[in-house]
């Protein structure tokens, strides 16, 4: 991972996302050249933790997106340079990849919705789906009406601020991450 996704990563994991970094998108008749997306997640609406997971802890900012009751799905880009917005979210690796998340059978008829859109939501089972293209970046990006943005520094803040609500508690358990640049942003957090 790089930094960009790995403070991604970060971001939706303390928002209550089980995280999956660098999905490969294998080459198929349909997809020429093999490719990945930085960073698929889902999230269940009841999730829970004792330390940083409950509904004061989320970043009102993301979830006012989101249904509450809804199962949701994450497709992020993460982009720390310059990039070309054509390139982002192309149909035919966002219909590979939603066969990743298993809501239901045919889940790639989807795709066709989230071309123009940045969410798809939709019932199954009697249970409410979302799916939603993110795109983190370095710059400001407005007016963007195919995906939701987030600029990193937005999501560094939300993690230090989270470290700091629970400091004493993350800097106990500091090495159990699996991260060193959490570990240390915890440490820092610490000695201020």
């Amino acid at each position: 991972m790089n930094y960009g996704e790995e403070i991604s990563y970060w971001y939706f994991r303390l928002n209550g996302f089980f995280p999956l970094v660098n999905f490969v998108v294998h080459r198929t008749k349909e997809i020429r050249h093999s490719t990945d997306i930085d960073l698929l997640a889902v999230r269940f609406p009841h999730v829970y933790e004792h330390v940083g997971g409950q509904p004061s802890d989320w970043d009102s900012k993301l979830m006012e997106h989101f249904d509450n009751d809804a199962i949701l799905g994450i497709l992020c880009e993460v982009k720390t340079g310059n990039y070309d917005i054509s390139n982002l979210f192309k149909f035919e690796t966002v219909k590979y990849a939603l066969t990743r998340f298993g809501f239901k059978p045919k889940l790639e008829e989807y795709a066709n919705k989230l071309k123009n859109s940045p969410m798809v939501t939709f019932s199954h089972n009697n249970q409410k789906y979302q799916i939603v293209k993110i795109l983190v970046s370095n710059m400001q990006n407005l007016g963007r009406v195919n995906y939701i943005h987030f600029q990193l520094t937005e999501m560094e803040e939300f993690i230090l601020e989270r470290i700091k609500r629970y400091k004493e508690m993350k800097w106990q358990d500091r090495m159990f991450f699996p991260s060193n640049y959490l570990a240390a942003k915890i440490d820092e957090m610490h000695r201020r």
